[in-house]
């Protein structure tokens, strides 16, 4: 058999080199000091390991080149991409000369793979390389993505710019992060959360706030942590929400101009899904409004079958060992619980999300939870479709909060 040639080896272990280098600079500008130095060391440390493989035979030279950048490969590429677009110029060109350097590996450990393997043994590259990319490169590109997404800026607009009076206000979370929010005081004594989606800030609720302000409610708009002015890391799934707006509701609960008994949520996206997990298991959220919710964990999907269900449950559990949060429960459990306990939930459903909603909402039989399927609607943007049912129908499910304690 063929042994690799020079030019192989040599590139092979030049993208290694660069592959650590790049890595280390990516992994050492996020974290903590000390956990900084350890995932730069890690990346150098792999990085080494490959120039050594490249010394071995054919097979080992092959095999851990092609591993090594298939798992490097999807999560570098995201992150570049979503970096640099987000004008992050250090972080993402080190992603991006990752990405690259990754891609190398894998096509110089698959040219020697294939040049050293017996001809029939090369009808299994294509069987070989379909099984890399659904169980390797699609479950690692999306759990990387989700948990190492670049910081959303806040940008300008405030709720001054819809007529809304407000004030900032700085949370701080149990483990420690400072989450901002902006407070529009009402008069009524009934006040929500109102909680954007992923990718996204308060200001992009602010329409939203502009209703509800309108409908009598005073309204605390929170920035996600890793979103907007919030401090900590950004997870695109959401499952640091059941804890942070616990805080929300804590802050709101103590002032003397809200009744602790006439509190909500309002989310969107991912801000509903976070609103709908923290009613569950927070009796002081007596209502509920959630529109555009997704798939967080892969019990939220509907069952589909073998393969992606797999690759679902993969996704979640690779999240899992990437993020300090737990993955919460499940939306269909969630909204049972919520049904059972006679909370007024409202799930609002945009074009294409229809049946998901069916899905989440379909062992809620109690009554409490309803759905408005809005076909014609773009993603989170009922309101603007359709403002007066909008407003409608969200205040139909919040009545129970502007309604004036007896007694």
């Amino acid at each position: 058999m063929e042994q690799p040639t020079r030019p192989r080896r040599r590139i092979a272990a030049v993208a290694a080199v660069v592959l650590g280098v790049a890595g280390a600079v990516l992994l050492a500008t996020s974290g903590s000091a000390l956990w900084a130095v350890v995932r730069a060391a890690v990346a150098i440390a792999v990085a080494g390991g490959l120039v050594l493989a490249q010394r071995s035979g054919p097979r080992v030279a092959g095999w851990s080149a092609v591993l090594v950048g298939v798992v490097v490969l999807p999560a570098a590429g995201g992150m570049a991409a979503d970096h640099l677009a987000s004008g992050i110029v250090l972080r993402g060109s080190a992603a991006l000369l990752t990405a690259l350097a990754a891609a190398v590996l894998v096509v110089a450990g698959a040219v020697s793979l294939l040049r050293t393997a017996r001809r029939w043994w090369r009808l299994l590259a294509l069987p070989v390389a379909l099984v890399l990319l659904q169980f390797v490169m699609v479950p690692v590109g999306m759990a990387v993505l989700v948990t190492n997404r670049a910081h959303a800026e806040l940008g300008t607009l405030t709720p001054a710019d819809h007529g809304l009076e407000f004030e900032d206000v700085t949370l701080r979370t149990r483990d420690g992060v400072d989450l901002a929010a902006w407070w529009v005081p009402g008069d009524t004594g009934a006040a929500v959360v109102l909680l954007h989606g992923a990718a996204s800030t308060r200001t992009a609720t602010l329409d939203h706030a502009e209703a509800l302000a309108g409908m009598g409610f005073a309204v605390l708009l929170l920035d996600a942590r890793g979103h907007g002015d919030s401090g900590g890391t950004a997870m695109d799934l959401g499952w640091h929400g059941a804890d942070d707006i616990g805080v929300a509701v804590d802050w709101l609960a103590r002032r003397d101009d809200v009744d602790e008994d006439r509190i909500g949520a309002v989310g969107l996206s991912m801000g509903g899904e976070e609103a709908l997990t923290a009613a569950a298991v927070d009796p002081r959220i007596r209502a509920v409004v959630a529109e555009g919710v997704g798939v967080r964990v892969a019990a939220d999907a509907r069952p589909e079958g073998w393969l992606p269900d797999t690759v679902n449950r993969m996704n979640t559990a690779l999240t899992d060992v990437l993020t300090a949060a737990s993955p919460p429960e499940a939306l269909r459990d969630v909204l049972t619980v919520l049904d059972t306990a006679g909370t007024p939930t409202l799930i609002i459903a945009g074009a294409g999300e229809g049946m998901h909603a069916g899905w989440i909402t379909g062992a809620a039989d109690g009554g409490a939870v309803h759905v408005w399927d809005v076909p014609d609607a773009e993603h989170t943007r009922a309101l603007d479709a359709y403002p007066e049912e909008w407003r409608s129908r969200v205040r139909d499910a919040l009545a129970r909060l502007l309604e004036t304690p007896t007694g």
